[in-house]
């Protein structure tokens, strides 16, 4: 009986103890109790340094296994170091991202500056060399899913409320600052830059001219999760506005490249341009609309869903499972799409609508799910969604196909940044000539953007703190720069005559300054101007 006792006393003791550690974070410790020595080291590795040294190995290990597994799988002549094409890939990418980490964590800065300092210091040491034809082709397949994922981004964090609301102001500030500046920037490059014609002029105007979403989105999220700018959808104008100015500095991009690189008659040439606009409008549209009821949500009345028992056994756990099933084929179907839309529309000879056609189907796609999941959430208000939001300014935040985009964009971006670097080559640009018509086709450029985006916004609303605002914002470039200058050097190096090549190369090297000036300029100003320039929504 005493033994029995004992017994039930030791455990509700024992219960008594971790009721108190779940709620309050408190261990009582019995005395009679040593902690064995495998416990006290599991104890000690969750500290701070030893975790830290813990996750720093983790990632030395994951990069060593990696080459260890294409050492051993790939011809040593790619895995020469120097001089294999496999080998400087690999190393481009894993010093990009490290890189990148130690810029962002170490001075706050946006981490494409560090993978572009590492592509320039591989590129100049003589660590990067890709010559085998099919490695060439990967990276610029990864160079276009790259932008490709930064365009579906972009249109699935537009909000369709503020943008039918600020359509007009959208469209001005997409339009009007984005060809303002390509005009001053081709003017400025023809009369700077010796024996730079007008068509290469405007071309390096319109890759000048296009903002960058990797530095816009994260920075004008941060301040949307805050509540700086929601009152009068600053954060939503800039960035569908953003998408659409790519949109058209892309499309431009194509169409000039045609006039410089074909030898057809200009007239079928310029109406090209518009072709293109109408197809990915056309196509984006289809696709988008096509993937808000393919496939159904998780809450649909699928038949082989609804065979009795095999929800209601789980408690739950069915509906979570096929929620991730309905979010990784949406994902899927929206990604490939995008990527097949952007290199097949250069391959069947319309490549500004490729890009179009991406960020619109992202946009159509995104908005009929959250209106799906709005008008499920009212018919049955007892469901719990996960991906329902205290307010509605939240869904960006919660949806869990941005969130795969996200991690697709993580994984990319290195290669992306890091290869536009390998471009820059140190002999070039002795006697800083370069560099100096670099900036002054730059700041002619910014100078009559900030006074055309001032212009095209004044009379949407927006007090003169939020315009200062928007023109701060409108200031980086870096995406478009880098997908769109090394495909206009290849362009030149496969069609084009030795002058257009020296023409690429200086769009190339200035594209590079445009980023390397702007970019930290742009995230530093945003970040540190947002919250003293827009109003807190939640206060």
């Amino acid at each position: 009986m005493g033994d029995e006792n004992n017994g039930v006393g030791a455990a509700a003791q024992t219960q008594f103890r971790l009721q108190l550690r779940k709620q309050f974070n408190v261990r009582i410790t019995d005395h009679r109790e040593r902690p064995s020595w495998w416990s006290s080291l599991l104890s000690w590795s969750e500290n701070r340094w030893p975790a830290t040294l813990a996750d720093a190995v983790a990632v030395v290990l994951s990069a060593a296994v990696a080459w260890c597994l294409l050492y051993v799988n790939v011809a040593p002549a790619l895995m020469a170091v120097p001089g294999g094409s496999v080998a400087s890939i690999f190393m481009l990418y894993a010093a990009g991202l490290a890189a990148g980490c130690a810029v962002d964590m170490v001075g706050g800065l946006p981490p494409l500056l560090g993978m572009m300092v590492a592509g320039i210091a591989l590129q100049n040491c003589g660590l990067y060399t890709v010559t085998a034809n099919w490695c060439v082709h990967l990276v610029a397949i990864m160079r276009e899913a790259a932008l490709s994922v930064i365009l579906i981004k972009g249109g699935l964090e537009m909000d369709a409320v503020q943008l039918r609301r600020l359509s007009g102001a959208v469209t001005r500030l997409a339009l009007l600052p984005c060809v303002a500046e390509a005009a001053a920037a081709a003017v400025a490059a023809h009369y700077v830059l010796p024996n730079f014609s007008w068509e290469w002029g405007l071309m390096l105007g319109f890759v000048l001219s296009a903002v960058s979403p990797a530095v816009l989105v994260p920075n004008l999220l941060r301040l949307k999760h805050m509540g700086y700018g929601e009152e009068k959808g600053v954060n939503t104008l800039v960035i569908a506005a953003s998408s659409l100015d790519d949109i058209v500095s892309i499309s431009a991009f194509g169409v000039l490249s045609g006039i410089v690189f074909s030898t057809g008659d200009l007239t079928s040439k310029i109406v090209q341009g518009p072709e293109d606009v109408c197809i990915g409008i056309a196509l984006g549209l289809v696709w988008g609309f096509l993937l808000i009821f393919v496939p159904p949500p998780s809450w649909a009345n699928v038949s082989y869903k609804t065979r009795k028992g095999k929800l209601d056994d789980d408690d739950g756990k069915n509906d979570k499972k096929q929620d991730r099933s309905v979010t990784a084929m949406r994902a899927f179907l929206l990604g490939a799409g995008g990527i097949l839309a952007v290199t097949g529309s250069q391959w069947y000879g319309y490549p500004g609508a490729g890009p179009l056609a991406c960020i619109i189907s992202s946009f159509v796609a995104g908005t009929g799910w959250k209106w799906r999941e709005e008008k499920q959430n009212c018919h049955s208000p007892t469901t719990v969604s996960i991906h329902n939001d205290e307010d509605n300014g939240a869904h960006n935040e919660a949806s869990p196909v941005e969130a795969v985009f996200e991690c697709i964009w993580f994984g990319l971006q290195p290669i992306l940044f890091a290869s536009i670097g390998t471009e820059i080559k140190f002999e070039l640009l002795r006697g800083g000539d370069i560099i100096i018509a670099g900036l002054l086709v730059l700041v002619a450029g910014l100078l009559v953007r900030l006074i055309v985006t001032s212009c095209a916004v004044w009379g949407a609303g927006f007090n003169v703190k939020e315009v200062i605002f928007i023109n701060i914002a409108w200031l980086p470039k870096a995406t478009v720069q880098a997908a769109l200058a090394p495909v206009a050097l290849d362009m030149a190096r496969m069609m084009g005559t030795e002058e257009d090549i020296e023409s690429a190369s200086r769009l190339l090297t200035i594209s590079v300054i445009s980023i390397l000036v702007t970019a930290p300029i742009g995230a530093f100003g945003i970040q540190w101007f947002g919250p003293r320039l827009l109003s807190n929504s939640g206060r």
